[in-house]
């Protein structure tokens, strides 16, 4: 994989040393560069400053000299003065920038050919060659040469200027291209090179010695200014457009040749790098700034770029000024920017891959710990369990919970209590020796064991009970009380999840006993998956007909008349047989489906009593509402505006504890519902939670005590006593009584003797589907018919029987008055009968308000 990485890294470095060769090399080729090669150019001109040799005087035909002529073109005699002027003033050669390729007057020519003569070798007439027409597709070219006549003494000299593309002079060369002869500073210096050379434009031009033509005709010159000196004679006046564009601006052509022949007789005639060998400076320049993707030798590498640029910079201007060679840095600059670029692209590429993993282990903090409390968090946990789970034994995940958390939290403040939590989890941290206590809910922590037998279990929430719980932080003194929850992993069949779920609901169960640590027990608490696919599959039953309502008979002590029912649901499954409704309902209310299967009994309990009103029975049905659903405003609007529209006699049965979380709203429901006519009854009275409070709280009809407090009131002093006092604060309040969980006549006579005002038991009749509902309660009114018609034939209880309930000796039996009485409680014929539920018939009763509750379901669905 290194090596792979290594190779890929080496091709992308010579591919990319390889497009920017080839990049600056089209630049140079094209000229793109040589803008900055002039600027650098002069500046390396301007800093390598020198001074003419002092052979060399230039002769200019300037705006005076024309001023004073008259006209143009001269005539010859003129050239001829002048060059009898300079001889005589000890010039050792005359050399003219003028073309003599056409004749004049006979005279003057003749003039200028005879001074020429008298002076065989010592004048240089110019020669230069021109394209014949600028037309398109007009390539050719001609020489342009002195007459004849002139060149018979004289010599030869090339006056042609070398142009670069863009227009400017920055070459010069010894010789003609397109003949034998030298160029004119070539002439001038002496000199038979051949090629070119570059201009060296640091010699100060104003060093040379500059005479006026019109000067040198009239004799008012310094003859020291050409005494031993080589003259040049050319063109200085604009109005003759013998002007070039040089990197130091523009110069007449005569100027030019001047600075050319000082170049060669000063030995500054530069030769040029050669463009291969530049190349490969470029190459080695590129290998000396070539970036790494690591970005651990950033700085060296901007080291070595300010160096490098140091040296293309400095280096040529040290060259130049020690030897004749010029560098053109324009390629080299080019090559260090280009190699800037990739190394800055690199940098911000990892850079960017810098941000984008900090960001991404930022994320990923955020996403494995608690905001708050920078403790690990619930997934942090699992990823640890899925690490250090063994393939083949089991893991251990202990919950802690803080009890009263949300109390504490709101009494010292959220810093504390998070500064607390982080405590805690130090403190568990160091007796267990978990390398991870994770924040899984704001009040619980978790951490997870491995290979953790049942008795190390045990000793681990041992050491967890006896854990120190008093905590000092920000100078508040905080004891805590702690809960505990566990559960265990049988091999690698349990997934972390779940094994972090089972240690939740053990915690949650903590917390409703006394035990202050639990340990999940899957016989015990059930599978969290089979529950959902339980209610899965009650929901389903709802419109199967699987579910339905029996009906356990309620009667009055005083007549004997069933005057309500309680509604008992009942789930026979099509495979498991009959299901528990202590298994399904406790579900059912942890999975929040408690409210549709509370909306399908109200709809059934309708049709059903619709049915036995038809029947000729008007009776009561009592219904079981949960606590959640009392205090919700949905569902208390629901039915009071589904029974203000059908016909209905409903009672609701509530517990104390529905009242607990939310008292004022259970309050506001009840008084709704006792409003719109429905009773309320208070369930399960005596189980456990009975307090005064809640009598005077909640506005009831119907009190209905708890089969704890029923079943020994026969037997017990200390029972009835409870039971008669309960009986009577209850109808002190305006409420009834019912004792539920009644099995025999006996009880049956003690319980009407007391002054019960109804009873409910299988010594009645067990709760029964609708169909044998109706025919109980038929045979009823039938014997009670025959009853009143006669009163022999039924079996009776009569007050001397009380002799039955078994009266402790010395225990006085109530006397009338204090509750005892007539107790006409007849013994049914009917055997209580108990079958697998049936479907609903094909009885359409209560159609019409099925179609009403689901409509008004809709909203809340």
């Amino acid at each position: 994989m290194h090596r792979r990485i290594r190779a890929t890294t080496w091709v992308r470095c010579v591919v990319g040393i390889a497009l920017i060769l080839v990049a600056v090399g089209t630049a140079s080729g094209l000229g793109w560069l040589r803008p900055i090669d002039d600027l650098f150019d002069t500046m390396r001109f301007q800093s390598l400053p020198s001074k003419a040799s002092g052979n060399l005087t230039i002769v200019e035909i300037d705006a005076r000299s024309l001023e004073q002529a008259g006209s143009w073109p001269w005539e010859r005699e003129r050239y001829a003065v002048a060059i009898d002027r300079l001889m005589g003033a000890g010039a050792t050669l005359v050399a003219f920038d003028v073309d003599f390729s056409a004749s004049s007057d006979t005279a003057s020519d003749a003039a200028l050919a005879d001074t020429i003569a008298k002076y065989p070798g010592q004048v240089a007439l110019g020669a230069f060659v021109q394209r014949q027409s600028f037309a398109a597709g007009h390539s050719s070219v001609i020489e342009n040469r002195p007459m004849a006549a002139f060149t018979r003494d004289a010599i030869i000299a090339s006056v042609n200027v070398p142009v670069d593309e863009d227009g400017e002079v920055r070459r010069y060369a010894y010789g003609s291209p397109w003949g034998p002869q030298a160029s004119i500073a070539s002439t001038l210096a002496g000199s038979s090179k051949a090629g070119e050379f570059a201009i060296d434009y640091g010699i100060d031009r104003r060093t040379i010695a500059h005479l006026s033509f019109n000067d040198v005709i009239e004799g008012r010159f310094d003859p020291a200014l050409v005494e031993g000196r080589v003259v040049l004679i050319g063109a200085t006046a604009l109005e003759l457009g013998d002007e070039f564009a040089t990197p130091v601006g523009l110069l007449p052509g005569v100027v030019i040749h001047g600075l050319a022949y000082e170049s060669i007789v000063n030995g500054r005639a530069l030769m040029t790098v050669n463009p291969v060998a530049l190349m490969v400076l470029c190459l080695g320049l590129g290998l000396l700034l070539l970036p790494r993707r690591d970005g651990r030798s950033l700085p060296a590498l901007m080291l070595r770029h300010g160096l490098a640029l140091s040296a293309i910079v400095g280096l040529p201007i040290v060259i130049q000024g020690l030897v004749p060679v010029t560098v053109n840095i324009a390629p080299l600059l080019a090559t260090q920017i280009l190699f800037a670029v990739w190394a800055t692209q690199i940098e911000m590429l990892r850079r960017g891959q810098a941000i984008i993993r900090e960001r991404e282990a930022g994320l990923l903090h955020l996403a494995l710990h608690h905001a708050e409390t920078e403790l690990p968090n619930r997934r942090a946990l699992l990823r640890r369990i899925e690490a250090a789970q063994p393939p083949d034994r089991g893991t251990c995940v202990v919950t802690v919970g803080v009890e009263r958390h949300a109390e504490m939290r709101g009494v010292v403040g959220y810093n504390v209590a998070n500064a607390l939590i982080r405590k805690l989890a130090a403190r568990l941290a160091e007796i267990t020796g978990a390398d991870c206590v994770a924040h899984i809910s704001s009040s619980v922590l978790a951490f997870a064991r491995a290979e953790l037998e049942a008795c190390a279990l045990k000793d681990l929430l041992d050491r967890l009970q006896a854990l120190e719980t008093n905590f000092i932080v920000d100078g508040h003194s905080i004891d805590i009380y702690l809960r505990i929850g566990a559960a265990q992993s049988q091999g690698a069949t349990l997934s972390p999840d779940a094994l972090i779920e089972r240690a939740t609901l053990a915690l949650a169960k903590a917390h409703t006993t006394v035990a202050r640590a639990v340990v999940y027990d899957e016989a015990a608490f059930g599978s969290p998956a089979n529950n959902l696919a339980l209610m899965t599959e009650m929901l389903d039953a709802l419109t199967t007909g699987d579910v339905t309502l029996h009906y356990q008979p309620k009667m009055q002590t005083s007549d004997n008349v069933v005057t309500s029912v309680e509604a008992l649901c009942r789930w026979y499954h099509p495979t498991r047989g009959p299901i528990p409704p202590d298994i399904f309902i406790p579900i059912a209310e942890e999975t929040g489906q408690i409210r549709a299967l509370t909306d399908w009994c109200f709809i059934q309990a309708i049709k059903d009593q619709a049915r036995l009103r038809a029947a000729g029975h008007d009776i009561t049905v009592s219904l079981n509402i949960s606590g959640r659903l009392l205090a919700d405003e949905t569902f208390r609007d629901k039915v009071l505006e589904f029974t203000s529209s059908v016909e209905t006699k409903l009672c609701l049965e509530i517990t104390e504890t529905a009242v607990i979380d939310s008292p004022a709203k259970a309050t506001e429901a009840i008084a709704a519902f006792r409003n719109a006519g429905i009773k309320i009854s208070i369930d399960d009275y005596g189980s456990g939670l009975s307090s005064l409070s809640y009598l005077k709280l909640l506005k009831a009809d119907e009190l209905k005590v708890d089969k704890a407090l029923v079943t020994e009131v026969a037997q017990s002093q200390r029972d009835r006593l409870i039971m008669k006092s309960t009986i009577d604060l209850a109808h002190g309040l305006g409420m009834s009584v019912v004792a539920e969980g009644v099995e025999d006549g006996t009880l049956a006579a003690c319980l009407s003797l007391l002054g019960c005002d109804m009873i409910q038991g299988y010594w009645l009749s067990r709760p029964l589907p609708l169909n044998d509902l109706i025919a109980f309660l038929s045979k009823r009114d039938a014997e009670a018919l025959l009853t009143d018609t006669e009163e022999t034939g039924s079996r009776r209880f009569h007050p001397a029987g009380i002799k039955r309930c078994a009266w402790p000796e010395g225990d006085p039996a109530p006397q009338n008055g204090s509750g005892l009485g007539r107790l006409p409680i007849r013994i049914p014929e009917v055997a209580p009968t108990f079958r697998p539920p049936r479907r609903p018939s094909s009885d359409s009763s209560g159609g019409t308000a099925l179609k009403r509750w689901c409509r008004l379901g809709d909203s809340n669905t």
